[in-house]
């Protein structure tokens, strides 16, 4: 998967701070950049493309924002620009309304949502009013476990099933069940095909997600996850590995099993260029794979295909999440 010529000015990082208010700077990238993006065009300020990547669009807009408002202007956002962003969080939604709330809201309905996902047993990584990451993951699990469309978005039909009476949430699979339907939604995926530039039928895995076309191997990835009961929703390979190594599910090159994740370095450079799911591990001591963005050997044609990789181009294997 190609790194976006935005990154190739630094190393990015992926903001996995548990504060609701982490410093940011250009380079970052994750939910806590896509909230800093609304609350900025909530302000006024226009950032560009709301994409979760602190860029130069995005810098330029936290400047202009911290000259209006009389504060340092360095282009960090700290716990002063912050306060200043969320000083006009929205009012609260009357009583009886179902407002829809998505990543990047903030403010008093949040906060509801928030203790709502908790009194069913959702862990949402603290009540804060800020709908980052781990607010979007319980909500997806909610949504699952009611037989809601787990998209994350909070509309009237998750707001009803969170009125409704206290079930405890079912139990979370084993990391083996979830190999194993990993691998299943994967399998049943092979022959999808891209046609132009990252579009064609290929285009429903970062649609899935609320993006557009794109280099989309980690989009596959994370759509088969989620459709396996997994709750991985991440386009980018580098931020994949960060992800897995936080969680404590990356092994290194060590012990594959089929329906782990498994990421690609092409270039030597121990930066992940490409994601797929392994299949199978040969007595040669190659891998079989699925994987999309990838090219079929027979046809050339770019897709959901089956591969068998060297070790050698492997930079290492994670659990699903």
């Amino acid at each position: 998967m190609p790194i976006s010529a935005a990154r190739l000015t630094g190393t990015p990082r992926l903001a996995t701070t548990a504060s609701a208010s982490p410093q940011l700077s250009n380079g970052d990238f994750g939910a806590s950049v896509t909230e800093l993006q609304n609350l900025l065009k909530r302000a006024g300020v226009p950032t560009g493309p709301i994409d979760g990547d602190f860029g130069p669009m995005t810098t330029a807009a936290v400047r202009r924002f911290q000259a209006s408002r009389g504060l340092g202007v360095d282009g960090v956002v700290g716990p002063s620009t912050w306060q200043a962003l969320r000083a006009n969080a929205p009012a609260p939604t009357p009583a009886g309304a179902a407002p829809e709330l998505r990543t990047g809201d903030f403010g008093a309905d949040v906060e509801k949502l928030q203790n709502a996902l908790v009194r069913h047993g959702f862990d949402v990584g603290g009540v804060d009013g800020s709908f980052g990451a781990n607010t979007r993951a319980a909500v997806v699990r909610f949504q699952r476990a009611k037989g809601l469309q787990a998209d994350g978005v909070v509309g009237a039909g998750t707001w009803r099933a969170l009125e409704g009476a206290v079930v405890a949430p079912p139990a979370p699979p084993s990391n083996g069940d979830l190999r194993a339907r990993v691998l299943d939604a994967a399998r049943g995926e092979i022959g999808t095909t891209e046609s132009g530039d990252n579009r064609g039928e290929a285009l429903k895995y970062p649609n899935a997600f609320g993006r557009g076309a794109e280099a989309w191997c980690a989009d596959f990835t994370s759509w088969v996850t989620q459709q396996a009961g997994g709750s991985m929703n991440d386009p980018y390979c580098p931020s994949v590995v960060n992800q897995l190594k936080a969680d404590g599910n990356w092994k290194g090159k060590s012990n594959p099993q089929p329906g782990d994740l498994v990421l690609f370095d092409w270039d030597g450079d121990r930066t992940a260029d490409h994601i797929g799911i392994v299949e199978r591990v040969n007595a040669d001591g190659s891998i079989g794979t699925i994987e999309g963005n990838t090219t079929n050997p027979q046809t050339g044609q770019e897709g959901v295909w089956r591969r068998t990789r060297s070790l050698s181009s492997v930079l290492g294997f994670g659990q699903p999440y």
